[in-house]
């Protein structure tokens, strides 16, 4: 005989848990202040094939000597691969490159890296908008890359200066979080996290980079509960199933700078990783470059609401709910606040990035492929600091780091929220019951209502869907043992649904 026992399910909401950094250090290949040497030796037939046009989605490996040079350290790796990478970069006339240390001999890592990613950072007068957020990030506990400008030469030719970002792949997560075991999604174009499979299904648009590819069973039921669930059941899911306090942080940095090349924006570049030890789902930023200003769809994102900063039309659901939740909103708008008042003012950041101009600039200068994308020269670069170039760079650094705070201290809203949240007359009887759970709605008024039955690890177990009565059997029979998430929904006379309970249920 199956006995339900019922207890209600409160609310445990918390942020920015003190304790160590989960990013590693700099290490020897990603140092601060410095710019490193990478030497490419190859075929010089292989190299005009990489940069032939009409080649440009080409993703073959060409076979090269690769030679590393810094302050620290002098080494080098003989068959290496090299090709292209990027998606709208790759027709750039400055291209960028991944470098493979694994792709001909399996397994062999450099300094604990199996690739590199030398991105040319064309929209970027500076390249330095996205070393900077990966820098932020990193000291804000958010997981995240890397990064270390490099002087790249080919075949003795400079071929100007690149930023090389840390790979995203097994040791990244083991690095982070001693473990890669788990499901890890590149998420591009496309990827607004709706309950689509023909979008979550699509490796174009969901690659996964890490993990079983025999099904995407986490990633659907993580897709289905933040569609599905709203108001307790929906926050109870998250702090059970998803690392909130570090997606809070991360979409405020993203949206304080700009980064609209996002998912809350443009649903593009980010990752998603399931670790499979925790059952924790994580949100990774990548690709920071679009940032500081840089537009190409006509808004002004110095002066753009930060609270309704969002894609006003599409669906966005995690980001939607997350910002229209009180409690979650509010610690958004919390940490905006300490952030601006930390590290993101021309106080702070002016002299940051007056070192990074000075240490760049002669690369720049030798930078032949620099004027190639946009026709710019030395001079645009030196002024691309504080003030806004031609097309689509419509901020300098410093004028939109002056806008962006001057605005977003009048946008910024935190209020007194009472943590406490009632629970509506629901009743769930008998206790201990045989085979049947009995639900009782007593005299509350709706249209009808939507129950749901979640395991632990976020996977919908049973839905029902019932016109309004005064009280409802439901059969655990085909229930296994273990705890659940009973959660409750109603439409209310007027039309909108709302979230009345959510309690644990245990089977025995």
């Amino acid at each position: 005989m199956k006995k339900i026992l019922l207890t209600l399910s409160f609310l445990t909401f918390y942020f920015f848990v003190l304790g160590q950094n989960i990013n590693p250090s700099d290490g020897l290949l990603f140092p601060e202040n410095e710019v490193n040497r990478v030497d490419i030796t190859m075929d010089p037939a292989d190299l005009e094939f990489l940069l032939a046009p009409g080649n440009e989605e080409n993703r073959e490996y060409k076979v090269c000597i690769f030679e590393f040079q810094n302050s620290q350290l002098t080494d080098s790796l003989h068959n290496v691969g090299i090709r292209l990478r990027g998606n709208t970069s790759r027709y750039a006339p400055k291209k960028s490159f991944k470098i493979s240390f694994n792709k001909f001999i399996k397994g062999r890592e450099f300094y604990e890296e199996k690739k590199f990613n030398l991105r040319a950072e064309h929209n970027d007068p500076t390249l330095s908008r996205e070393k900077s957020l990966l820098k932020f990030f990193r000291e804000k506990n958010i997981p995240s890359a890397r990064s270390s400008h490099v002087a790249l030469y080919i075949n003795d030719d400079y071929y100007g200066l690149y930023l090389n970002t840390e790979q995203i792949d097994d040791l990244f997560l083991e690095s982070r979080y001693a473990t890669e075991d788990g499901k890890l999604y590149k998420c591009s174009y496309g990827a607004d996290l709706t309950n689509d499979p023909n979008l979550y299904l699509n490796d174009d648009i969901y690659e996964l980079e890490e993990g079983d590819e025999s099904n995407r069973n986490e990633l659907a039921s993580f897709l289905d509960s933040i569609n599905i669930l709203n108001g307790e059941a929906f926050r109870s899911y998250l702090d059970r199933n998803f690392d909130i306090a570090t997606y809070i942080k991360t979409i405020g940095i993203e949206h304080l700078s700009g980064h609209w090349d996002n998912y809350s924006y443009n649903k593009n570049n980010f990752l998603i990783y399931w670790n499979e030890e925790s059952n924790m789902w994580t949100y990774f930023p990548y690709d920071l470059d679009n940032t500081y200003g840089i537009d190409w769809v006509g808004l002004d994102w110095g002066t753009r609401d930060i609270n309704e900063w969002i894609h006003p039309t599409d669906p966005r659901p995690l980001a939607q709910k997350v910002l229209s939740d009180p409690y979650y909103r509010n610690e958004y708008n919390k940490f905006l606040r300490s952030f601006i008042d930390e590290t993101f003012n021309n106080s702070m950041l002016d002299p940051y990035f007056d070192v990074q101009h000075d240490l760049l600039r002669p690369y720049i200068a030798a930078d032949t492929y620099y004027t190639t994308n946009y026709g710019w020269t030395v001079s645009d670069y030196d002024r691309s600091f504080s003030a806004p170039l031609d097309g689509h760079v419509a901020y300098g650094i410093a004028d939109f780091i002056a806008t962006r705070v001057q605005y977003a201290n009048n946008q910024i809203i935190i209020t007194s929220i009472d943590p406490i949240r009632l629970q509506p007359l629901v009743k769930i009887y008998p206790n201990p019951v045989s085979q049947y759970l009995m639900v009782d709605f007593d005299d509350l008024d709706y249209k009808r209502s939507i129950i749901t039955l979640i395991n632990l690890q976020g996977q919908t177990v049973k839905r029902w869907e019932k016109r309004p009565d005064h009280t409802f059997s439901f059969s655990m029979k085909d229930i296994h043992k273990g705890t659940y998430i009973l959660a409750i929904e109603i439409e209310t006379p007027q039309g909108s649904w709302q979230q009345v309970s959510s309690k644990k249920v245990v089977v025995l």
